[in-house]
């Protein structure tokens, strides 16, 4: 017959039990997930982006830049903007390293390089640095205006490998610099 060694102390119901175990120290959900300055950092960033989002969609604001350039994208109906549609797509699509360096060319053409970070992704796998180079500007300056890509992990290392293969001192430089700036949005 088993012992009751705390006959003085009553009972604790299962609700009781439940609540012990919510408060284990085991439980991953408690403990942060990331860095707690990179934690207030975007926190503070979410805060003020999700601000102006309401007071854009509020009528009080006016749109921030990269949902501008893509609502103006969305609404261009023109033939000219059904060819830069066009030429975009091209450029996704491309699947050799010559067929995409056609595409940017013929897309540079008449326009430049959009803040889409798809397309500057792409862009990246051209065998001309000079593409290359525009594409690591243009996504140095997504980054310092606080616009994180979807796709960090394809990006930082499409950027490490420019770093390792680039000959051209000053585009492996921006891409190493470009990948510790994307270490803050990870």
């Amino acid at each position: 017959m088993p012992r009751d060694y705390d006959s003085d102390r009553p009972k604790r119901s299962w609700r009781e039990i439940d609540r012990g175990k919510d408060r284990s120290a085991h439980r991953k959900e408690d403990r942060p997930k990331m860095n707690p300055f990179k934690q207030a950092r975007a926190d503070g960033a979410s805060k003020v982006y999700k601000s102006r989002l309401d007071g854009f969609f509020e009528g009080e604001g006016k749109a921030p830049a990269h949902i501008k350039e893509k609502l103006d994208a969305l609404k261009d109906t023109s033939p000219q903007g059904k060819k830069r549609m066009a030429s975009l797509q091209k450029i996704k699509e491309a699947s050799l390293s010559s067929s995409r360096d056609e595409a940017v060319a013929a897309y540079l053409e008449e326009w430049a390089l959009p803040a889409d970070y798809d397309v500057l992704i792409e862009v990246l796998s051209c065998s001309d640095e000079e593409y290359v180079e525009m594409a690591l500007e243009k996504i140095g300056e997504l980054l310092r205006a606080n616009r994180p890509p979807k796709r960090t992990t394809l990006l930082d290392q499409r950027l490490k490998s420019i770093a390792t293969l680039a000959e051209e001192p000053s585009v492996v430089d921006m891409a190493k610099d470009l990948v510790k700036q994307l270490r803050l949005f990870s």
